[in-house]
């Protein structure tokens, strides 16, 4: 008994290598993995915030918005800027 689970031991992994060597690409519900992280990751239009030149300093801010003749928003938070108090 103990001849067979060694040769089964030894055995396992060359059935796990050759089962991964015959698998087809990944797919989820017939999408294949690059087309999941292509359809989730942002687009142009959602990432456009990025664009916007921010200002960290109210001063500088407060002279940008004057100089361009725009409102400016102002942005203030209490405590930890995740939530995690």
């Amino acid at each position: 008994m103990t001849c067979w689970r060694l040769l089964a031991l030894l055995l396992f992994p060359l059935l796990i290598a050759s089962a991964a060597v015959e698998m087809d690409e990944p797919r989820i519900a017939g999408r294949s993995l690059e087309e999941w992280v292509g359809s989730l990751a942002p687009n142009a239009a959602e990432t456009a915030w990025e664009q916007i030149p921010w200002l960290s300093s109210y001063n500088a801010g407060l002279r940008v918005a004057g100089e361009q003749s725009r409102p400016m928003l102002l942005w203030l938070m209490n405590g930890h800027p995740l939530g995690c108090t």
